[in-house]
């Protein structure tokens, strides 16, 4: 793929190994970054991303929807306009559990070198 400053949602590359599409906006094989990753998570009704953990830190937004996520121990209720930190080696995942698309803007730092 050719490295640009922009990339639109349609064009982005798409992940699926976790659960869910991710599209990945901003990544070293999308624009060259080299200290930040930018994605779009989108997990239709009922859809989850698996606990998982990384070395990598990530902050999410909630854009639409609802759901949950399992943050270590903990228990959050996702909604619009939430946002949650979540630091590296935190075990995580998240699962819609309402009646549209769930749809999570995810911020990284640094951007993970998985495809």
């Amino acid at each position: 793929m050719e490295k640009r400053k922009w990339i639109t949602v349609l064009e982005a590359p798409e992940y699926r190994k976790i659960g869910g599409l991710v599209k990945r906006l901003v990544h070293p094989m999308t624009t060259g970054s080299k200290n930040l990753g930018v994605s779009i998570c989108i997990l239709n009704p009922g859809e989850e991303v698996i606990v998982h953990q990384h070395d990598f830190e990530e902050a999410y937004f909630i854009i639409e929807g609802e759901g949950v996520m399992t943050l270590e121990d903990e228990e959050i209720k996702l909604e619009e306009f939430l946002s949650v930190y979540i630091p590296a080696n935190a075990r995580h995942g998240q699962k819609n559990t309402g009646n549209r698309p769930l749809l999570i803007l995810c911020s990284l730092a640094p951007p993970p070198d998985v495809w």
